[in-house]
């Protein structure tokens, strides 16, 4: 069977013998590619719908379509629940497997908006038709959408994000879906990143269909869950920082997402390097998984050699390109936070002045495809902002600094 591939792309393909050096690393971590005649786990799916009052007219439309296509696509070994919830949790549908698609259908295209938002309940409803039926060797999730805020119930979001993260730790992730502009980012974005899972920012509900379809067809793709990566210098090498943001378990192991079949994971990672008399292993790189098809976690490490030079011929070295490219979109991804917080304490001047200025740094930069599209985010953002359309700018920035720093999954973007 294939297994992922670490690769390890320097700024500079060399280090200093005589002074201290300041290291990039460029971690690529690739999976394998997709089978033709994949056999894919089984699903253990929950779908989580909110019913809110403001899910009335096209979003609950949207909302019943997209939830019913998924079931369409599951298979007679997949599992699938339905919770629905307002100011109080129903379960719509029992975990059961997709046998009798036509009653689950049937179910879901009853649902009616009430009032309230419960969503820590009904998160929690989902969780428990997912544990019903927990099996390491399946792939086990909830998605949860919703276009509100919790205003029933718990909703302090760190204590939803710490009980999203005790269920991912026990092989259950969560995705989130947030529709239009009046929902909690903050919140969603927690969850998804806290529980091993996707964040979708759907800025009009007919959008939801074949977001369902992506998540769907990551989900089947996946080959690996509750994924790690050790980061461990040698000797008195640093780390200086993870340009990510990925949060850490209770080893330091820093969190990744899922490994799918195609979809390759970036993580930026700098270091700080002391003088080096001779090459040696600068730092280990290990990476951890647990395979649906196999019990025991899964596991592959690599380790970082550099040629040593001094520092008077290090200019023969330049700087690769790929790896600058990619710093420079996690930089711009933490002043996007940065530019949010300013909006958040009313100073709509400096947060104007960071996009700005971040767009100058992505156009001075040598350009491509990925660069010229992210100086049109930030020129997006700012008119935005220009026009007060405030929460639509926090969603949209959540939406790109999530995907940039959790190592670059596929993007949604406008022309879908």
């Amino acid at each position: 069977m294939q297994v992922p591939q670490i690769e390890l792309i320097p700024l500079r393909a060399a280090i200093c013998s005589d002074v201290p050096s300041d290291l990039d690393v460029l971690i690529r971590i690739i999976p394998p590619a997709p089978e033709q005649d994949l056999q894919r786990p089984p699903l253990n799916l929950c779908l989580v719908i909110d019913r809110s009052s403001s899910m009335k007219g096209r979003k609950i439309d949207y909302v019943r379509r997209a939830a019913c296509y998924a079931v369409q696509q599951l298979l007679m070994t997949d599992r699938v629940s339905v919770v629905v919830f307002d100011r109080a949790v129903c379960t719509l549908v029992d975990s059961t497997f997709a046998v009798d698609k036509a009653d689950i259908i049937h179910q879901i295209q009853q649902i009616q908006p009430g009032y309230g938002t419960a969503l820590h309940a009904g998160w929690q409803a989902g969780a428990i038709q997912v544990i019903k039926h927990l099996n390491s060797q399946h792939l086990n999730r909830v998605i949860l959408l919703s276009d509100g805020f919790s205003s029933v119930g718990e909703k302090n979001p760190y204590t939803i994000a710490t009980d999203v993260y005790g269920l991912a730790q026990h092989g259950v992730s969560t995705t989130t879906m947030g529709v239009g502009n009046h929902y909690d980012e903050d919140l969603l974005t927690s969850m998804a990143r806290r529980g091993n899972g996707g964040y979708y920012y759907i800025q009009s509900p007919e959008k939801l269909p074949i977001i369902f379809r992506t998540e769907l067809q990551d989900l089947m793709a996946t080959v690996g869950h509750t994924v790690s990566l050790g980061i461990d210098p040698q000797g008195a090498v640093e780390i200086e920082d993870v340009l990510n943001d990925l949060e850490t378990d209770q080893r330091g192991r820093f969190q990744l997402p899922n490994l799918i079949m195609g979809n390759p994971m970036e993580v930026v990672v700098k270091l700080q390097v002391p003088p080096v008399p001779q090459t040696t292993d600068l730092c280990y790189f290990r990476l951890n998984w647990k395979n649906p098809k196999q019990e025991e976690p899964q596991k592959i490490w690599t380790s970082l050699r550099l040629p040593v030079i001094n520092s008077a011929s290090i200019s023969e070295f330049p700087p690769n390109l790929e790896v600058q490219q990619r710093m420079l979109l996690m930089m711009v991804a933490r002043v996007k936070k940065e530019a949010v917080r300013h909006l958040d304490r009313g100073d709509y001047e400096m947060a104007s002045k960071l996009l700005k200025d971040a767009r100058l740094q992505v156009l001075n930069a040598p350009q491509s495809p990925l660069l010229d599209k992210e100086a049109q985010a930030l020129a997006n953002l700012d008119a935005d902002l220009q026009a007060r359309q405030i929460l639509r700018l926090r969603k949209q920035a959540s939406l790109e600094t999530y995907d940039i720093t959790l190592t670059n999954p596929r993007i949604l973007d406008d022309s879908i």
